[in-house]
């Protein structure tokens, strides 16, 4: 018994819950509430997280994927994520798997493991242990300026040739000599993989479409200018900004070319297209932030930044922000709605940044042949500095985009070190709970190895039925128009293809129609909710895919 005991108590020491939603001692309007805790277990992800609501019988609750996929995250780059972020400065680890001159790749990391390209030293890519650092494989490919894709077990590198290998084991499945575009990421969706090649002397590029089975040619289309950023796709397009020419937007299916935008004269190099909630963001060469509709390419607004200057970095996107770097002298905050500026402070940027847990997070170049450069934690709202880290720096400072997954950032530095800062791996879970009127007492456990390890317990308050929506723009839920009369498009953004569904309920929980319930893929969806043989009223629109739910309220009026 005294050996169970010791056991058991040393598991409990070494691990931990940490119940974020429902607020403990909160009172809620509603009695449908989301359920949300960080897990921490020895940077080993739990056998299951379970939780028990007033007494009632055990409910496992989802594990939230963070996986930053892709340059910026995601398809769609907005350089965010919904895991927890480091609010210190503390090193997990480092590796030294890079060099110290250019190291401009962003790390990749998908089911717990870190893919890092290796840039201005070496052409070698690496597969890294994500919670230790420790190499796991590694493969020579030709010279690399940005990061990997890993879809569906698949990882796919632009260098001298355009690479697919198994994500898991490194091992080669094919190469394409066609698609060389060292400077871009590749894009992947639904069965294809969309890479570049350039032809300096003519001042043109061409897009390629090709089979991520097979790496045979879909289609291909040449164009003015070069590319020196990353592909976006969305919506059954794919997007190509060029240096010295226009931002393209093609049919993804056949390449035709739907528009052009020649706004900025100057093309754009090194910020990719971030595409969110119906709007394309991208920063110029004439020093110009913009906002364009990615279904014409019209110009919705311009925000000159510092003038003189191009823009290189890609901006992230949270909350209705901007955030991104100048590659002079600072950092900027742009509301996104008209592009007005909200906050700026100095700072010599070149790479993009990320945002995690109401922190951006950014490395900062140095003004050539600084001695030193630094990795910053900035607060999104007021852009305090949160924490910083000093490194020694090559000629161009930390160049690098970080990427922030299970609460852990991942960066490059210029000192032959791959960073990783955190005091662990943070897994995040994520469901809905139906409260009761009165006092609630929730007990979130996790376990492991069959045995619970960790558990925390909140008590909060429910003062009335009905749901209590959930503040988080997980999928871009937007409803138009609203209030309505008769019918409301609700359109929604999916970061990953899966069971998803849409449902309509009214105040008191019980729903009132089914939208959606079925296999969704990747992108933006929307679908009609007609409301002509319902009573006025408010309702909620609920979606669920992956385990992560959001909602949003309607207003019916007749």
């Amino acid at each position: 018994m005294f050996i169970t005991f010791f056991l058991i108590a040393t598991v409990l020491s070494s691990t931990g819950v940490t119940i974020t939603e429902p607020v403990d001692g909160e009172t809620y309007s509603g009695d449908w509430l989301p359920v949300r805790a960080i897990v921490e277990n020895e940077n080993v992800i739990p056998d299951s997280v379970l939780y028990v609501l007033n007494g009632s019988s055990s409910v496992a609750v989802p594990r939230l994927n963070t996986d930053w996929y892709t340059y910026m995250a995601n398809d769609c780059h907005t350089g965010y994520s919904e895991s927890p972020a480091p609010v210190e400065n503390t090193i997990l680890w480092t590796a030294p798997v890079t060099g110290n001159h250019h190291e401009f790749p962003t790390p990749v990391v998908v089911n717990g493991i870190v893919y890092y390209p290796q840039d201005s030293s070496g052409d070698s890519l690496y597969a890294l242990n994500a919670a230790t650092g420790e190499v796991l494989w590694t493969y020579r490919t030709g010279y690399t300026d940005d990061a990997v894709t890993v879809k569906n077990g698949l990882l796919f590198t632009a260098s001298d040739s355009l690479w697919c290998l198994d994500a898991l084991t490194g091992e080669r499945i094919w190469a394409n000599g066609e698609a060389t575009c060292a400077a871009s990421t590749p894009a992947v969706h639904n069965g294809s993989v969309f890479s570049c090649s350039n032809i300096y002397s003519s001042n043109t590029s061409t897009l390629y479409s090709l089979d991520t089975e097979t790496g045979a040619v879909n289609w291909s289309s040449t164009v003015s200018g070069y590319v020196g950023s990353c592909l976006t796709v969305w919506n059954d397009m794919v997007f190509m900004p060029t240096w010295y020419g226009p931002l393209y937007a093609f049919d993804i299916n056949t390449g035709a070319e739907i528009w052009q935008n020649n706004d900025s004269p100057g093309g754009y190099w090194d910020s990719s297209p971030v595409i969110v909630e119906g709007f394309l963001y991208i920063l110029g060469d004439d020093s110009k932030a913009r906002a364009l509709d990615p279904l014409s390419g019209a110009s919705v607004w311009e925000t000159l930044i510092t003038p003189g200057t191009y823009l290189s970095a890609t901006p992230a996107f949270h909350n209705d922000r901007l955030y991104f770097g100048d590659q002079v002298n600072s950092f900027h905050c742009l509301e996104a709605g008209a592009g007005s500026f909200v906050w700026s402070l100095p700072g010599v940027l070149h790479g993009s940044p990320g945002v995690a847990d109401g922190i951006v997070f950014y490395g900062e170049g140095s003004n050539y042949y600084d001695e030193t450069a630094h990795v910053y934690a900035l607060s999104c709202e007021t852009g305090e500095v949160i924490w910083s880290y000093e490194t020694v720096s090559g000629p161009y400072g930390i160049v690098s985009s970080p990427s922030i997954t299970d609460g852990v950032v991942y960066i490059a530095g210029t000192d032959w070190n791959l960073y990783a800062f955190g005091t662990g791996m943070k897994y995040t879970y994520l469901d809905e709970l139906y409260g009761q009127i009165g006092s609630n007492e929730l007990i979130i456990t996790s376990y492991f190895n069959g045995s619970p390890a960790a558990a925390d317990t909140i008590t909060f308050t429910v003062s009335g039925t009905g749901i209590s929506p959930r503040p988080s723009r997980t999928f871009n839920l937007v409803a138009g128009p609203n209030p309505f009369t008769v019918s409301a498009t609700i359109s929604f953004e999916l970061p990953y293809g899966g069971n998803t569904s849409v449902s309509i309920f009214d105040l008191a929980g019980r729903e009132v129609a089914t939208l959606v319930n079925g296999e969704m893929v990747h992108g933006v969806h929307s679908v009609q909710w007609n409301g002509e043989e319902i009573a006025a009223g408010l309702y909620i629109c609920r979606i669920e895919s992956g385990g992560v739910v959001e909602t949003i309220g309607l207003c019916l009026l007749k």
